[in-house]
């Protein structure tokens, strides 16, 4: 007979005083890319620290058994200077290497995207890595389009919240 096991996690706000916690997760994350991110640990800990302190509610964390094993930040006040418009900026999703392919990224892009639509954000958006052939898949599997290239080695893209007629509100 064959049990399943269902991975107990919790998406929850990430509290300032676990910035630290996440250097640990960053790097492991980032392993195999390093191209597209900050390598030293102040230059990490300084940048979690500036995504905390652009949408401290924006920053989330997914959390097993009381250790941090990946974590989404967005702005969701972000001026896009490209497209001349507000939109809800996802800087990081990022889900420590032994915790991928579990659900967990999922569940925090999920987490994330509730989150902008609740702030009234009409767009989603990111950039990803322009080799980073995985990620560049799976945001076009959960509906973001590629839009264009910038700063040599980064793909822009963006995600519809709202149809049209919806209301501002929600309603």
């Amino acid at each position: 007979m064959e049990q399943s096991t269902q991975l107990a996690f919790v998406i929850r706000p990430i509290r300032r005083d676990e910035l630290e916690k996440l250097i640990d997760v960053y790097r492991s994350g980032y392993e195999g890319l390093e191209e597209y991110a900050e390598t030293d640990e102040e230059d990490i800990l300084d940048y979690l620290e500036w995504l905390y302190n652009g949408d401290p509610n924006g920053f989330l964390v997914a959390e097993v058994e009381g250790e941090l094993v990946g974590f989404i930040s967005i702005h969701s006040d972000w001026w896009d200077r490209r497209y001349q418009r507000q939109t809800a900026e996802f800087h990081e999703l990022v889900v420590r290497k032994d915790w991928q392919n579990k659900g967990i990224g999922k569940a925090l892009m999920m987490a994330g995207l509730d989150y902008a639509r609740a702030q009234n954000c009409e767009y989603a958006s990111l950039w990803v890595g322009e080799g980073n052939w995985k990620a560049r898949e799976w945001y076009r599997r959960i509906g973001f389009k590629e839009v264009g290239k910038g700063w040599g080695v980064w793909v822009r893209m963006v995600k519809k919240l709202r149809d049209d007629g919806e209301k501002q509100n929600g309603l």
